[in-house]
C-alpha cells in the first residue's frame, strides 16, 4: 500500500507499507532440518514502512526516505548440521539519494545509509545485540566530469570514496568488523563512434579492509577481504 503526494511540481512526499514472506528453499531445509523437523515452518514474515521526501529541481535531485523494517523467523546456521538461530531482527534508519548537475560538465552523487539493525528476539541470548554484518553507516561519494576532445573525441573522468562504518561478524557480538574507506577513480575515452577504452582503478590507496569474519569459528583469524588495489583495462 503506498501514497504519494506532490505539493509542487518538482517535489512532494510518499509513504508505503509493505508485508510478505519468504518461502523457504534448499539450503533452509538442509541447514535447518532438526528446526524444520521440531515444527519451525521456515516462512521469513517480513513487515516493511517507509516516509520519504523527494524533489527534483533542475541541478540537483534528492531522496530521503525513513523506514523500519521487522523480519520474523529468521534463522542462521553457522554450520551445516548445527544448531538452528531464529530470531526477530528489526531495522530502522534513513537513506539519502542526492544528485548535483552543473552546466559544465561536473556531478556529484551522494549516497548514504544511517541504521540501527537490533536483534529484538532471540532463544540464544542475544536479544539487543547488533545483526551481525550490518553497519550503523556506509556513505558512498561518487563526482564525475564530462569533458570533449578535438576530432569529436569526449569521455568522463570519475571517482568514488566508499566508507562503512565497524560492525559485528557474528549475532553474539564478540568479533568486531573494523570500518573501512576505499577510493576508486576511472576515466572513460569514446574514441569514435565504434571505439571506448577504459581505464579503472579501484582500492586506489590499497585500503585493507574486511567485509565478514569466519561465523564457524569466531576466534578464528579468517576473514573475507575487500580486493587490494587493482587495474583493470578494457
Amino acid at each position: 500500500v503506498g501514497a504519494n503526494y506532490m505539493f509542487s511540481e518538482k517535489s512532494g512526499v510518499f509513504a508505503r507499507v509493505n508485508e510478505g514472506s519468504k518461502m523457504p528453499f534448499f539450503d533452509d531445509f538442509r541447514d535447518n532440518f532438526d528446526a524444520y523437523t521440531g515444527g519451525e515452518d521456515l516462512i521469513k514474515e517480513i513487515s516493511q514502512f517507509e516516509l520519504g521526501y523527494k524533489s527534483a529541481q533542475d541541478n540537483f535531485d534528492l531522496y530521503a526516505t525513513l523506514y523500519m523494517n521487522e523480519t520474523k523467523g529468521d534463522t542462521f546456521v553457522a554450520v551445516p548440521g548445527g544448531p538452528v538461530q531464529v530470531q526477530t531482527t528489526e531495522s530502522k534508519g534513513i537513506e539519502l539519494d542526492f544528485n548535483y548537475f552543473t552546466d559544465f560538465g561536473l556531478s556529484v552523487n551522494l549516497n548514504a545509509t544511517i541504521q540501527d539493525a537490533e536483534i529484538t528476539e532471540s532463544a540464544d541470548g542475544n536479544n539487543g545485540n547488533d545483526v551481525m554484518r550490518q553497519p550503523g553507516w556506509q556513505i558512498r561519494v561518487t563526482p564525475s566530469y564530462d569533458f570533449e576532445l578535438d576530432d569529436d573525441m569526449y569521455g568522463t573522468l570519475y571517482g568514488t570514496v566508499s566508507a562503512v562504518d565497524d560492525r559485528w561478524g557474528d549475532n553474539e557480538n564478540t568479533v568486531p568488523l573494523e570500518g573501512y574507506t576505499k577510493v576508486d577513480l576511472g576515466v572513460i575515452l569514446n574514441v569514435t563512434d565504434e571505439l571506448k577504452m577504459q581505464l579503472a582503478v579501484s582500492n586506489l590507496t590499497d585500503k585493507d579492509g574486511v567485509t565478514e569474519g569466519d561465523i564457524r569459528v569466531t576466534s578464528s583469524q579468517n576473514a573475507r577481504y575487500i580486493l587490494p588495489r587493482t587495474v583493470d583495462f578494457s
